[in-house]
């Protein structure tokens, strides 16, 4: 029972839970698309506009990003609630920018025009032998540019 649960147990996995989380952002905006799939469970669920079904289908999603796409996924404002000593579940805010193009392959800066969306993951988080992982994670948006979400 998590009530019962040492503070300092708790206050790890919280901390564990909250990297997990953040290394998903910088993973995906360094295209370290291996180690985000390895982020997940086998079996865990990742919906972000579609519904991907385990790790092999998550891992193929990220490769089929665009080449050219710039992106930054600003996460604040975690939550982590244990439930016990093997699960927990979370929350976070997401602000999105992205840049389809040519320029996104140069060092520089890249045009921008405001975030392309602003929401939230839902996320479960498990304890497997190999350590905490996402067993789903789901994004809700609450406002979207459309333009810059077409790729």
């Amino acid at each position: 029972m998590a009530d019962a649960m040492d503070p300092r147990v708790r206050a790890a996995i919280e901390r564990i839970c909250a990297d997990l989380t953040i290394e998903y952002a910088r993973s995906i905006d360094f295209r370290d698309y291996d180690n985000v799939a390895k982020l997940f469970t086998e079996n865990a669920t990742l919906t972000i506009g579609q519904r991907l079904e385990g790790r092999a289908a998550i891992a193929a999603a990220m490769m089929q990003r665009p080449g050219e796409l710039r992106s930054r996924h600003v996460i604040t404002n975690i939550f982590v609630d244990v439930v016990d000593d093997k699960h927990a579940r979370g929350i976070c805010y997401l602000t999105l920018y992205r840049h389809v193009g040519p320029e996104s392959l140069e060092r520089g800066p890249v045009p921008l025009r405001g975030p392309a969306a602003i929401g939230h993951y839902e996320d479960a988080f498990v304890k497997t032998p190999a350590g905490w992982k996402f067993e789903r994670r789901t994004l809700h948006l609450a406002f979207r540019d459309s333009a810059q979400l077409t790729s």
